[in-house]
């Protein structure tokens, strides 16, 4: 009887152990299959989102959303959208003025056709910035390299790539976002700074050398005057 006792629970733990492995290889199964669906929606997510901003950015070109603390304020929009609030900075720059009325007479009319095309946005709403910020970021710097040409020789000294950047590029544009983007990105592409800085402090950094610069080139304006009186 013992004998056939444990046969019996031998047989039984046979059975477990057999329905134990399919419910393991079931789940493996079913985690396979959501992954891929997952993945598949995500790259058509990301197929659409691409290809619609990449059109709209053909008919717009906001580089004031380049400045950092300005596409911060532009993703608390998003998020304000998704959750029905309204979202508005007291103190508001005129970069972030720009910011957001863009987003409220343009950016908002975009993403319901965004969304009418297949795009969910609610949960994504960094990916959509990313994707935009790239694209717009790719934009402007082929359209301003066009406007300007290579400027700066490969491997350049720091200073001269300021000096040429502000012989160059047009003194009211210096200091806009989107030129800043540009010379940081075209340092990097030069080899010139492995660019960590911040924008800000790329402009600082501008601002003193092109101060400096006005005072020696008045210092060496005066020199040449005071040598020419006898």
């Amino acid at each position: 009887m013992l004998t056939s006792l444990k046969t019996i629970i031998s047989q039984k733990r046979a059975v477990w152990m057999q329905e134990t492995q399919e419910r393991i290889e079931q789940f493996a199964q079913f985690e396979q299959k959501r992954s891929l669906e997952e993945l598949e929606r995500s790259q058509s997510q990301q197929f659409i989102l691409n290809q619609e901003v990449g059109r709209y950015l053909k008919t717009v070109h906001p580089t004031f959303l380049l400045k950092p603390e300005v596409h911060r304020a532009l993703l608390n929009l998003l998020y304000a959208r998704a959750e029905g609030r309204f979202s508005m900075s007291i103190s508001m720059t005129e970069e972030m003025r720009k910011a957001y009325s863009f987003y409220h007479n343009e950016l908002k009319i975009f993403i319901t056709l965004l969304e009418r095309r297949g795009f969910q946005i609610e949960g994504q709403e960094e990916l959509f910035l990313q994707t935009f910020l790239t694209k717009l970021r790719e934009n402007n710097f082929r359209r301003l390299l066009d406007v300007y040409g290579d400027f700066i020789p490969e491997e350049a000294p720091i200073t001269e790539a300021f000096a040429r950047y502000v012989d160059t590029v047009d003194a009211s544009s210096k200091y806009e976002s989107g030129h800043l983007d540009f010379f940081a990105t075209y340092l990097n592409h030069k080899n010139i700074a492995d660019f960590t800085w911040t924008k800000g402090r790329l402009k600082r950094k501008l601002k003193q050398f092109d101060k400096a610069s006005r005072e020696e080139n008045k210092l060496k304006q005066l020199e040449r005057k005071l040598q020419n009186i006898s």
